[in-house]
């Protein structure tokens, strides 16, 4: 987005006679320019979450009748356990509205939240027919593994082609979409689009972890707008006291630059100064040795900011891998893109790197068969052969960026990050990291790149028109159907 007293006012006016660029008066007066692309997408997104509440409103439960349900699901699906009531109130929100929006950190309960309302709406309605879904693969079977529902990306959902916006009609009854954080204009106003009159559907995401790599800020918006119902979970289950991982995880969202140690978070501070990835890396490739030893190599990942350029996760898995996997046997390919020799080898973590139709860029799997005719990768729904010629789709996954690792979680999180890797060092980068760990944490880091870290949030230069195209057409709305 551009504002009117910022860039080139010659290349907007040029802009808007040839119809590339639009403008939107705000309320404060100002007038802004986008893309005819994205502000349709925008207006596309912003009319249909309106629509959804409006044209057809829920049915509205007694409250009394959703606690009830809420005590049996207490006493019958949680051990007793009782809902705090943040997710007492999540619970009603969902069954009460057709879009809404749950949003929490770590340890606060969304997952028991989904369960609560999948219990209350079945017993509301047996008919009714409630989808899962999540931007990525690895997301997606995170909500399988966690709640036991089936679970699926967006794109197979509603046969999204990756290179195309046309989609299915969504037939179901309720629609959640995890780590919707990670979902970006474009996908939003595809997916929005696809829900008929008098569904419902629920975005459910932290806020504060990184947002879309594509363009936009579709759940902050959402939640800023005031114009939709949203449920923040802000109390945490994580009881034990003594738990530094989550103490740290608070310490991060709230910008404070220092981390406490304790038997689930450990961080080793490096000298100051560029020119430390020979000693970072030598305390890595030591943290992991002991990691997989503990915890197997398939529990551990080592987490950077960049994929390649010094101590990146392409240098890393090399090394990481002579660690992992002694076996000397494999397929030795070279990746003239990246300028960066793999040697494959069976029982290797592997990621793919691009959108196909066995599995989705970012999806883990590990190498079954490997010989000189290529590959094969187990993945959690296929197996999948790799010819050589496919060989650039893939990469080791011991080490990975921390953005693709977002939707995943590993029981042990190695996280390194320098005054070299200035460009990407955000709040929200550090946060998302350490929020992969289940059970324990390293970090490996210099205090200059954690200050400027905690200082700088990712989305906080991301000028979208979203949230004031949403309280427009609030507005609107309310006028006509008088909600």
């Amino acid at each position: 987005m551009a504002r009117s007293n910022t860039g080139t006012m010659n290349d907007i006016i040029y802009g808007v006679k040839d119809k590339f660029l639009v403008s939107f008066k705000m309320g404060n007066g100002m007038t802004a320019y986008s893309t005819k692309h994205f502000h349709n997408a925008e207006n596309t997104i912003a009319e249909n979450v309106m629509r959804l509440q409006f044209v057809i409103p829920s049915a509205k439960y007694d409250e009394a009748v959703i606690d009830q349900l809420i005590d049996e699901f207490e006493e019958q699906k949680n051990n007793g356990r009782k809902l705090h009531y943040h997710q007492r109130d999540a619970v009603k929100m969902v069954c009460n509205n057709n879009f809404s929006v749950l949003t929490g950190g770590p340890g606060t309960g969304k997952t028991t939240v989904l369960s609560a309302i999948t219990y209350c709406l079945r017993a509301l309605d047996q008919r009714i027919k409630i989808v899962f879904t999540a931007p990525t693969g690895k997301a997606a079977r995170r909500i399988t593994e966690s709640t036991g529902e089936h679970s699926s990306t967006v794109h197979k959902k509603l046969g999204i082609g990756y290179n195309s916006d046309l989609s299915s009609v969504f037939y179901e009854d309720i629609m959640f979409i995890d780590e919707s954080s990670m979902n970006d204009t474009e996908l939003s106003s595809i997916l929005m689009r696809s829900i008929p009159d008098g569904r419902k559907v629920v975005f459910v995401g932290d806020v504060d972890q990184l947002p879309s790599v594509g363009p936009g800020a579709v759940l902050r918006d959402l939640i800023a707008s005031n114009t939709v119902p949203v449920t923040m979970l802000t109390h945490t289950f994580r009881q034990d006291n003594s738990s530094k991982l989550f103490a740290n995880i608070c310490n991060i969202r709230k910008g404070i630059p220092e981390f406490l140690d304790g038997e689930d978070f450990h961080s080793i501070l490096l000298p100051p100064g560029k020119g430390q990835e020979k000693s970072a890396t030598q305390k890595i490739l030591a943290a992991y040795q002991k990691a997989i030893q503990k915890y197997g190599a398939e529990h551990v990942v080592v987490l950077v900011p960049y994929r390649k350029n010094g101590l990146c996760s392409n240098a890393l898995n090399n090394q990481l891998q002579r660690i992992a996997n002694s076996r000397s046997c494999g397929y030795r390919y070279h990746n003239q893109a990246e300028n960066n020799t793999l040697f494959f080898k069976q029982s290797d973590f592997v990621m793919q790197l691009v959108n196909r139709e066995e599995c989705a860029n970012g999806d883990v799997g590990q190498v079954v068969e490997c010989s000189a005719t290529g590959l094969k990768v187990k993945y959690v729904d296929a197996t999948v052969t790799y010819a050589p010629a496919d060989l650039d789709q893939l990469a080791l996954a011991y080490s990975m960026t921390i953005h693709k690792s977002q939707g995943s979680e590993y029981p042990c999180v190695i996280m390194c990050f320098l005054e070299d890797h200035e460009a990407m060092l955000q709040r929200n980068l550090i946060y998302t990291g350490i929020t992969r760990a289940k059970k324990e944490c390293i970090v490996i880091y210099q205090q200059k790149a954690l200050e400027k870290a905690c200082k700088t949030i990712a989305d906080a230069n991301r000028f979208t028109l979203l949230k004031e195209k949403l309280q427009d057409l609030r507005a609107q709305y309310r006028m006509i159907y008088g909600i």
